[in-house]
């Protein structure tokens, strides 16, 4: 029972029948018939004494029959505690808890030079961190991984959900960091190897590029079916307006570059892992494009909000109820046993 006061001090306690509490309105009531009977003055014959019935200054019995009162009204408060079916606070945190099988996700970034173009605000590298940390703060069970690439690839970040770190190192992603190019196909192979060792029973990559495979020397599509036979599965993203884009040059300058997205390429890997090819053409429909494959890619709850009743702590409450009640009831029935 751990120790005596501890379990009846009643505020170490948390209540799972608050309404009990109402009860407490009781109390005053017993305290106004007590006082309106002993207004009454009722004369009493004391036994075995009869040593009451002369002229007393001071009245023992009527000191006992207050302390007896108070043993009463604290016999019915500690009832009255009992039946509000006190817990101990941190109970209830070990029996509220979810059983969550989280999805292990790598990102894929494009980080070539033209993913400093314009058409999405402020730039497309710029609106692609921006929404991916949104996404990643939104998913805070899962195992997240960063692979950045360009001619050629490297792991920013491994699966983690460490999720402060890894928005900290996508904050740090910029173009130019390797040599320059689009290696489409060693950028979703590096995610892949990301992905051997995980054991999750979802595995996703979100490949996002601006532009066609020009570089590497695997190609994207047997990249795909490696992730294919490993049960991964490829969301792809296009990010680009139709036609050109405003791509900043020196000196405040700019000029427009071509947009060639190599959407049959981005269309098929998707379609080989049972994933789905998305474009984006502006910062609102990259936010909706994660807002789908968020929704799509939701972990699985194996306990829904698996609650247990905590382990409760009346029985000190009661106890202490009942030694005062029987306590009330003795001393009623010998010193103040009476003759009206």
């Amino acid at each position: 029972m751990g120790n005596w006061w501890t379990d009846i001090t009643p505020f170490a306690f948390e209540y799972v029948r608050k309404e009990a509490f109402w009860l407490f309105l009781l109390i005053p009531c017993v305290v106004i018939w007590f006082l309106y009977r002993e207004s009454k003055g009722f004369k009493e014959i004391n036994l075995p004494s009869t040593a009451n019935f002369g002229e007393q200054k001071f009245s023992w019995t009527a000191l006992f029959r207050y302390l007896n009162l108070f043993l009463f009204l604290f016999g019915i408060s500690f009832v009255i505690l009992a039946l509000a079916r006190p817990h101990a606070p941190q109970d209830i945190d070990e029996f509220n808890k979810k059983n969550i099988e989280g999805i292990d996700i790598v990102i894929s970034m494009d980080v070539s030079g033209s993913m400093l173009a314009e058409d999405l605000k402020p730039n497309r590298l710029e609106a692609a961190k921006e929404v991916a940390t949104q996404f990643i703060e939104d998913r805070p069970t899962d195992r997240i991984g960063l692979v950045v690439y360009e001619a050629e690839a490297y792991t920013q970040a491994p699966l983690s959900t460490d999720h402060d770190l890894l928005i900290s190192l996508l904050d740090k992603v910029q173009p130019g960091q390797v040599v320059g190019g689009t290696a489409i196909g060693v950028g979703l192979i590096t995610a892949v190897n990301r992905l051997i060792e995980s054991d999750a029973k979802s595995k996703v990559i979100i490949l996002m590029t601006d532009g066609q495979n020009n570089s590497g020397d695997i190609m994207p599509i047997k990249a795909a079916q490696v992730a294919k036979e490993m049960g991964v599965t490829i969301y792809t993203i296009g990010i680009g307006q139709d036609g050109t884009a405003p791509m900043p040059l020196f000196g405040g300058m700019s000029s427009n570059i071509p947009v060639e997205i190599d959407e049959k390429l981005l269309t098929e890997i998707a379609n080989m892992t049972s994933g789905k090819y998305y474009r984006a053409k502006n910062k609102t429909e990259l936010k909706n494009i994660y807002n789908e494959i968020d929704e799509l890619e939701k972990s699985k709850v194996k306990v829904l909000d698996f609650k247990i009743s905590p382990p409760e702590k009346y029985y000190g409450f009661l106890l202490m109820g009942i030694m005062l009640i029987l306590g009330h009831k003795i001393l009623q029935n010998t010193l103040l046993k009476s003759i009206p």
